[in-house]
């Protein structure tokens, strides 16, 4: 049996970059049908009568459309994490991003033992085809275990260790193929050969949990690397003598970097910074959650002090943003939505409000909180 079309009538729409202040979406199934200005959707269904009969309108009364947020950088959250490779405790996990807005989300998982992230992977990566309610899984981040000692972080000490093809290949074994993302540091020993494998692999190097001057920073940029994993944490800062990886990063046009909006990883006025100087459209929004996400504000941190990842749901990170820069909705947007979707290479169908895309759908009210979020055409708050 065919599913009912929905119209979602009355609403302004952030497509993102477009806005349509008094507008119409027309969902059919899992995809958008049409988007535009109110008359016009109206009019495309008005003709069918068997259509108009078989379409629930819903009126939205002046609300904001934008496309579900995509998060490729979170650990966990509902008080569990994704290394504990439990079935119940991952679909809690994201069910607590999905309730946020969060559509589709890249699960991170940290530095361990083979065996453990081995397990981590095969969890996730069931969670695909369960047929859950739970954001779309579009890959896998590995945040390790190639990283600098001095700047590992949360990142277990005892798990760090020198790139092996034998042990990545296992991964991508067990993955079928979804790793889309490592964070690596450029200095370590081998780094070369692990940027080559991952570039062959078509896997995103990504350069973080790292102590690298400027000059060994922007080699591993030369050789390949095209993503900044939480810029400025975990990482050599900017100093006047050597601008360190930070500095190599946001120099680099062509390369996009996350950052963590929950005013503790990075203070306000960073985030300023960083988009006077980086092109708005290579700045990804992440949340680094941990599984504190949805039952604290407070993160976790390690026992000598150190952050453990963040607390907080996209949501909240686009508030921030948008409150501490003082940029438009519209400018921001993308940062949660079409940026990261572009740099996944899924912009066709993901981050955008468009005819043929996922109907992934977000309602915000005026002050940005969340009133709906469809998944995939379904109503999901």
């Amino acid at each position: 049996m065919k599913k009912k079309a929905t119209l979602l009538a009355n609403i302004g729409i952030y497509t993102p970059h477009r806005h349509i202040p008094r507008g119409a979406i027309l969902i059919e199934g899992e995809k958008i049908a049409h988007v535009g200005p109110l008359r016009e959707v109206s009019a495309s269904i008005a003709p069918s009568k068997s259509m108009s009969r078989d379409c629930e309108i819903i009126d939205l009364k002046g609300l904001t459309a934008v496309p579900g947020f995509i998060d490729i950088h979170l650990h966990g959250g509902g008080g569990t994490d994704f290394m504990e490779a439990n079935p119940a405790s991952i679909e809690r996990a994201l069910r607590t991003h999905l309730l946020k807005g969060t559509t589709s989300v890249v699960p991170t998982l940290m530095t361990a033992a083979p065996e453990d992230i081995l397990r981590a992977i095969e969890a996730v990566i069931r969670m695909q085809s369960a047929g859950l309610e739970i954001p779309e899984i579009l890959g896998l981040h590995l945040e390790g275990p190639c990283l600098a000692l001095e700047k590992r972080g949360a990142q277990p000490e005892e798990h760090i260790r020198p790139f092996s093809p034998g042990e990545l290949n296992r991964y991508r074994r067990a993955s079928k193929g979804k790793i889309k993302i490592m964070t690596l540091a450029p200095e370590i020993p081998k780094a070369g050969a692990l940027i080559r494998y991952l570039l062959k692999s078509g896997i995103i190097a990504a350069a973080g949990h790292s102590n690298a001057t400027f000059p060994q920073a922007v080699a591993g940029l030369r050789a390949g690397i095209s993503h900044g994993t939480h810029l400025f944490n975990a990482m050599s800062g900017l100093f006047h003598r050597d601008p360190g990886l930070a500095g190599a990063l946001l120099l680099d046009d062509s390369v996009s970097v996350e950052l963590i909006a929950d005013g503790l990883h990075l203070h306000p006025a960073i985030l300023r910074l960083v988009m006077k100087i980086k092109p708005l459209e290579k700045i990804v929004l992440v949340t680094d959650a941990t599984k504190r996400t949805g039952l604290s504000r407070t993160p976790l941190r390690t026992p000598d002090g150190r952050l453990y990842g963040s607390a907080i749901t996209l949501d909240v990170a686009l508030k921030n943003a948008v409150r501490w820069t003082g940029r438009p909705l519209a400018e921001i947007l993308p940062m949660a939505t079409l940026n990261p979707a572009r740099l996944l290479g899924v912009a066709g169908r993901k981050g955008r409000l468009a005819k043929g895309a996922d109907a992934d759908i977000v309602i915000l009210d005026k002050k940005l909180s969340i009133v709906h979020v469809f998944r995939r055409g379904r109503k999901v708050v």
